[in-house]
């Protein structure tokens, strides 16, 4: 009986671990979640405001029209340096670009997301 009585317990501690480590992740992946919310600049972008950055293109999606750069600070629009990806407006000549090209970019927002307007080789 003691055995089975281990067996149980046993059980029960694994069965409780996972829901509390369950838990916790759901928990940090709010919190991250939050902190990205609530950074300085980030959707809170009004129709029409424009900011410049440079950075290096880590992906781009010619398909989709979607790039990504990991680009410095862009204090226009209190955006901390980060990696981010970026539609591409229509206008902009995404074969030019390539992953490890150092660029110059500005950006337009449209709501509460913002674009990429125009991509040139930085100095």
């Amino acid at each position: 009986m003691s055995g089975r009585t281990d067996l149980i317990l046993g059980l029960a501690i694994l069965v409780m671990s996972a829901a509390l480590a369950s838990s916790a992740e759901v928990r940090a992946q709010g919190v991250q979640q939050k902190s990205m919310d609530q950074m300085p600049g980030m959707g809170d972008g009004k129709q029409g405001t424009t900011a410049s950055a440079t950075g290096t293109g880590t992906a781009v999606n010619t398909a989709d029209r979607k790039i990504t750069f990991n680009h410095g600070p862009i204090p226009e629009i209190k955006w901390p340096a980060m990696k981010m990806e970026f539609s591409v407006r229509p206008s902009v000549d995404l074969s030019k670009v390539k992953v490890g090209d150092k660029v110059r970019f500005s950006l337009s927002s449209s709501g509460n997301s913002y674009a990429v307007q125009s991509i040139s080789p930085a100095p």
